[in-house]
């Protein structure tokens, strides 16, 4: 409960839409879809990461 709480003081209601935006983004992406595939797993995270936190 803990975490939650704190999850809830960083993120408001859009920010944290706007990241499950991200994640269902990510996830085709990661499977092939709208991607220039060339780019690794670890280059999405990295980017997924960036724009979670920014």
């Amino acid at each position: 409960v803990k975490d939650y709480e704190t999850a809830a003081r960083s993120y408001n209601l859009n920010k944290t839409f706007d990241i499950i935006s991200l994640l269902r983004e990510y996830d085709l992406k990661s499977k092939g879809v709208d991607s220039s595939g060339n780019t690794t797993d670890g280059e999405l995270l990295k980017e997924l990461m960036f724009k979670m936190l920014h």
